[in-house]
């Protein structure tokens, strides 16, 4: 690899510790309840660092949230216009996000509808600035990377308005509105979040050396099919889980393997708190188990020795084996704030390290398929030359 490359890997995955360490944040936040230590957005108290923000415990994780939320957008974008190849297109966007940032300053009731619009104008143009450098770039990057990281971008615009809108509908912000409509905000962040980082770790295993030391493995086809099947239904997990914690429903059940006073396992009482609480910590729980187990144990026997393919499965083991154990002594110990942040952010890397190995395992497949191609094609042209 060029050396250009092997310096876009690297800052890919920094990329990715940096989406990571959000989701660290804000998850402390979401559980300390501080999300709404200030009741406005984009600014914290009318300013960009309001007074006493780091003495107040709600306050600095609100603030320190919002602060490294704004440095991963910008990290993300300067990926994505690497991936491009476009070299303005970073700072003109981020004029014209300034330009939405003044108008916010202003204050009054249109400050918020100002940024959310600044928001879109800075992603539009950083769009077309794309465009014209993948026009004059006849070397550019291949499309399902470019495509990807261009996703990446958009995916961190949205989780920026989907948290602004998250304050401005609470009814304890400036905009009083319908507490379910808040709440769906809230969700609706809290699981792009999720979302958002996959899409930079494909992006950065696409730039990882590794992707090109991967060895055509036609093996590894079910494994590709089984690692995004468990993806997905860690991401609904990861749904039902935030809906609960959003709700303020995380001990609808207080106790676990029972599920009733008398001990049963199935509920005494139903209602949306408890099939929720039920649905993810008794279904759920053992859906991921499965699945994530049948994963690691399909990855051992099709990858053939290819530790690229196995360490991922030896880690998946892990996090389930942490996320479970997690899981019990949040429930045995009444959601302790630390425990259900580690909870959460396990499940974030458990969901990553899942698209990890499915990206992983579909390129060896992938390979396998064009190698087998390139045989195949190879003694009809040479009959075709003689």
């Amino acid at each position: 690899m060029r050396t250009a490359d092997v310096w876009l890997g690297r800052y890919a995955k920094l990329v990715v510790a940096m989406t990571f360490a959000l989701i660290v944040v804000g998850g402390h936040t979401t559980t300390a309840g501080a999300g709404m230590a200030f009741p406005d957005w984009p600014l914290s108290a009318g300013s960009l660092n309001p007074d006493g923000w780091w003495q107040d415990v709600m306050m600095r994780l609100e603030h320190s949230h919002r602060a490294i939320a704004g440095a991963t957008g910008v990290f993300i974008g300067i990926l994505c216009a690497w991936v491009w190849r476009s070299v303005f297109s970073v700072p003109v966007s981020l004029a014209a996000g300034a330009l939405g940032g003044f108008g916010a300053k202003a204050g009054g009731a249109s400050a918020a509808v100002t940024a959310l619009s600044g928001i879109i104008v800075a992603a539009v143009i950083f769009g077309v600035m794309l465009g014209v450098a993948a026009r004059r770039d006849l070397a550019v990057r291949p499309a399902a990377l470019r495509w990807l990281a261009f996703a990446a971008f958009l995916g961190v615009c949205a989780q920026a308005i989907l948290g602004g809108l998250r304050v401005i509908l609470d009814p304890l912000g400036v905009a009083a509105s319908d507490t379910s409509i808040a709440t769906t905000f809230r969700i609706l962040h809290g699981c792009f979040a999720q979302f958002e980082l996959c899409l930079v770790v494909i992006v950065a295993a696409m730039l990882s050396p590794i992707w090109h030391r991967l060895a055509p493995a036609p093996r590894l086809r079910g494994v590709t099919w089984l690692g995004w099947t468990t993806a997905a239904v860690i991401f609904g997990q990861l749904i039902v889980g935030a809906a609960l914690r959003h709700m303020g429903a995380g001990l609808a059940i207080p106790t676990w393997p029972a599920a009733s006073p008398d001990g049963s396992w199935l509920p005494a009482v139903h209602n949306t708190f408890v099939n929720l609480h039920f649905t993810h910590t008794r279904v759920g729980v053992a859906l991921v188990t499965l699945l994530v187990i049948a994963l690691a144990w399909r990855s051992f026997g099709k990858a053939a020795g290819e530790v690229h393919i196995v360490r991922p499965a030896v880690l998946l083991l892990a996090l389930l084996a942490a996320q479970v154990t997690l899981g019990l002594w949040v429930i045995w110990n009444a959601r302790p704030p630390l425990l259900t942040t580690l909870h959460v952010v396990n499940g974030a890397a458990l969901l990553a390290v899942t698209v990890l190995l499915a990206v992983r395992a579909g390129r060896a497949a992938r390979l396998a398929g064009g190698h087998v191609a390139s045989q195949v094609s190879a003694p009809g042209l040479m009959e075709a030359t003689s």
